[in-house]
């Protein structure tokens, strides 16, 4: 089926707007307003599945799944699929995007799909959202999932069972910046089985899978605003947030992790958190440059650490505006020693130069 790629997020035309050189500027009088009182994400592994599960009356919301598999044969493989929901005055519009990347021979196939009012299902503890020809299932027990996707060339077929509580990022699950306010969870350890497709090669494959809810009223503008993303897996069972994001002059203005052990204890960390980029891989296709390699410092916890992709190339750019390609690779956590310690993937949202799209040349 023909990939139906539709420029339908307003938060993502509004980021391509910008004409080559500018700077991304937003308009103070139409930002968001921040909830006053945020309400209670009641999340647990032993109760019914929550409607936060779901979908929520806001500008942006995503779904987002990550996670490191082996198959039958041994082989490594990293995968990522996200579905973006934005509101629009008549309709919601939906974009999905999924990638496979294969650690032996450093390949990375990736696919979208977009569309608008869709016939999603919520009923009886259990949500399918359908995006064209691919099929996601929320539920309907707390923390399980789907991923349904069967082309001619490439399937992703996979379930997904927690196994560890929630993580609530910054205390109650909710922050807010100078681009809005936003909801945010995640599910750290998945039980994942299922099978992989690439052309005539079908294998079964198994591993853990990491997984993030995400919605509210804010924007995503693009660079120089942006962030840095890191989903920590460690072997010892437990689990490690950070995030790092820029407003729209480029500065760094959150800079947060939440720590979670193998037994569920969680600790909320807004300081002394250190991360020294110390290479960079550039992106011939694109034209942008990305860090590629980090030193990390979590003081609270007398933590160091460094992550390094396992494939330089993962860049993300199917299926959305060029403003808004992204970096998002399976890593891997080394300690002071460079033993392996863990797995991670790592989010770099805001790299791209903005460039100017025809329609709005010719109205210049």
């Amino acid at each position: 089926m023909k990939i139906k790629v539709f420029y339908i997020l307003l938060l993502f035309v509004m980021s391509a707007c910008s004409g080559g050189g500018k700077i991304n500027t937003i308009n103070k009088d139409i930002l968001p307003k921040p909830t006053p009182i945020p309400y209670y994400l009641d999340l647990d592994l032993g109760s019914e599945i929550s409607i936060h599960e779901f979908g929520h009356d806001n500008r942006l919301e995503w779904w987002y799944h990550n996670g490191h598999l082996e198959d039958e044969n041994g082989e490594k493989w990293g995968f990522h699929f996200v579905i973006f929901k934005s509101q629009n005055s008549d309709k919601d519009n939906y974009v999905a995007q999924m990638s496979i990347t294969d650690i032996k021979t450093g390949e990375v196939f990736q696919l979208a799909r977009a569309d608008k009012g869709l016939n999603n299902i919520y009923l009886n503890n259990l949500g399918t959202i359908f995006i064209s020809d691919w099929k996601y299932t929320i539920g309907p027990e707390p923390g399980q999932f789907e991923i349904s996707i069967f082309t001619d060339d490439i399937d992703l077929n996979l379930y997904f069972d927690s196994f560890q509580e929630p993580m609530l990022h910054n205390k109650i699950g909710w922050f807010e910046t100078s681009l809005g306010y936003s909801y945010y969870y995640t599910w750290p350890r998945q039980k994942t089985t299922g099978t992989i497709k690439i052309k005539n090669k079908k294998l079964s494959v198994k591993g853990e899978s990491w997984f993030d809810h995400q919605w509210g009223d804010f924007f995503v503008p693009g660079k120089p605003a942006g962030w840095q993303w890191f989903g920590i897996m460690l072997d010892n069972g437990d689990n490690i947030m950070i995030s790092q994001s820029r407003d729209t002059k480029g500065n760094v203005e959150l800079l947060y992790g939440t720590y979670q052990m193998k037994n569920g204890s969680v600790s909320h960390i807004n300081d002394g958190i250190k991360i020294e980029v110390v290479d960079d891989w550039y992106s011939s296709k694109t034209n942008t440059i990305y860090p590629s390699g980090w030193k990390i410092n979590i003081k609270k916890m007398n933590l160091n650490f460094t992550i390094k992709p396992d494939i330089l190339d993962q860049e993300i750019y199917e299926g959305l505006p060029p403003t808004q390609t992204y970096w998002e690779g399976k890593s891997t956590v080394f300690d002071n020693n460079y033993n392996d310690i863990g797995d991670a993937f790592v989010e770099l949202s805001g790299y791209r130069d903005p460039i100017q799209i025809d329609w709005i040349k010719n109205y210049e």
